[in-house]
């Protein structure tokens, strides 16, 4: 009996590979705003899916359970975290942003989105073993991707090696602080003294890098 035409997927290799991205970020693009919107505990999968266009045979083809999306989903808000706070270290460094400015911008990244996103997910993990399993390995690579926005952003003169990582994990441990405090009360006032107490306190010894001539 001949093959029915009809069902044979006749897209090239190009052609796959391009929907299933598509089809990927769509799905981890729904899962981050549901974060956003619901918080973890509120996470189901039916508004992902209309969110993302595609049926549950897709997301589950994709990822073997709502768990693994959840934690694809949070690596994509760890990225984006790194690739802003990035930016921020090196236009500080290009002169093209003062300090003051620097601490705003760094203080507005950490109240964003992106860190309610986050803090949903840490919550869910205590009650999900499974879903701790998934991003622990990701949780660990970001504490050494904060390290090293600090470290390649600042010399701290004086300081031993270790005096300066705790130095810069006290003032990630603030502004994480200050971000979830914030997600229940903020006022320009609040983000004011915040971010000058935090500029006082955190980065009154530092000194700015230069870029390197590659980055300059």
């Amino acid at each position: 009996m001949a093959a029915d035409t009809n069902s044979i997927d006749k897209r090239t290799p190009v052609t796959r590979r391009r929907d299933k991205d598509k089809t990927i970020a769509a799905l981890k693009r729904a899962a981050r705003q549901q974060l956003i919107l619901e918080g973890g505990t509120g996470l189901s999968i039916q508004p992902i899916l209309n969110m993302a266009g595609v049926s549950r045979g897709a997301l589950f083809h994709h990822f073997p359970t709502k768990n693994h999306l959840i934690a694809a989903a949070f690596f994509d808000l760890m990225d984006d975290m790194a690739e802003r706070l990035g930016a921020l270290g090196e236009a500080l460094r290009e002169g093209s942003i003062g300090r003051s400015d620097f601490v705003e911008r760094v203080r507005d990244a950490y109240c964003s989105d992106i860190f309610v996103g986050s803090m949903d997910i840490a919550v869910k993990t205590r009650a999900e073993p499974e879903l701790r399993a998934l991003v622990d390995e990701g949780v660990d690579d970001w504490y050494v991707v904060l390290a090293a926005f600090w470290q390649d952003t600042f010399e701290l003169p004086g300081f031993g090696g270790a005096e300066a990582d705790q130095h810069w994990v006290m003032a990630s441990n603030l502004l994480r602080g200050h971000a979830f405090a914030s997600i229940y009360r903020s006022t320009p006032e609040i983000r004011r003294a915040f971010c000058a107490s935090f500029e006082e306190m955190i980065l009154a010894q530092a000194v700015i890098k230069p870029l390197s001539p590659q980055n300059g």
